[in-house]
């Protein structure tokens, strides 16, 4: 099953080991959703997990996404840190002088 990092950000928010509650879980925050677009991504979301995904390897998809997604926001705060750190601005324009 292919996820892009918005469905992927989703199930890392809302999602567990269960199959059956991340369904659920899925479905009643589409029924408190407002804006219609992220109720559609949401709800597609929702029918992909209970399509394409097997009761029996979710709890071991659901770690997989786990870890891949702390990865993730750990690479983005030290860039984030290194972006704050650094004056990049300045050592371009002192080195084009």
């Amino acid at each position: 099953m292919k996820l892009n990092i918005k469905e992927k950000k989703a199930l890392y928010v809302f999602g567990c080991p269960s199959h059956k509650n991340t369904v659920t879980r899925l479905k009643l925050l589409v029924s408190l959703t407002v804006d219609p677009e992220a109720k559609h991504g949401l709800l597609e979301l929702a029918r992909k997990i209970e399509r394409e995904t097997s009761e029996e390897w979710f709890p071991d998809f659901y770690h997989h996404l786990r870890m891949e997604m702390d990865g993730y926001f750990r690479c983005k705060r030290c860039l984030w840190i290194v972006e704050a750190s650094t004056d990049y601005e300045e050592e371009m324009y002192e080195e084009a002088v």
